[in-house]
C-alpha cells in the first residue's frame, strides 16, 4: 500500500505521460520508415539508434524528476482516501 508521502498530483503524472509519449510517438513514426532509421548521424551511429538513446535518457530524467517532485510533496491525504483506508480500504 502506498504511503501517503507518495501521492502524486494529476498535473505531474500528465506531465511526465506528456514528456514520455512525444518521443515515443515520433519513434513509432521513425520505425515505420526503414530508410529514415537507416540515415547515418555520425559514423556508424545511425538515426534510429541515437533517436532510442535520446529516449531512453528522456524516460529516465523524466522518473528522476517524477520521483523528486513526489518525494517532496508535502500535500496531505484528502480525507476521503484517509476514510476509505480504514474503512478496509475499499475501492
Amino acid at each position: 500500500m502506498p504511503s501517503d508521502s507518495s501521492q502524486h498530483s494529476p498535473r505531474d503524472t500528465r506531465t511526465l505521460v506528456t514528456v514520455n509519449a512525444l518521443p515515443l510517438a515520433i519513434g513509432v513514426l521513425l520505425s515505420c520508415s526503414t530508410p529514415l532509421g537507416e540515415i547515418s548521424v555520425y559514423g556508424r551511429l545511425t538515426l534510429g539508434i541515437a533517436w532510442a538513446l535520446t529516449q531512453l535518457v528522456v524516460l529516465v530524467a523524466g522518473t528522476c524528476w517524477y520521483e523528486y517532485r513526489a518525494a517532496s510533496s508535502f500535500e496531505p491525504a484528502s480525507a476521503t482516501t484517509a476514510a476509505s483506508r480504514s474503512a478496509g480500504g475499499a475501492w
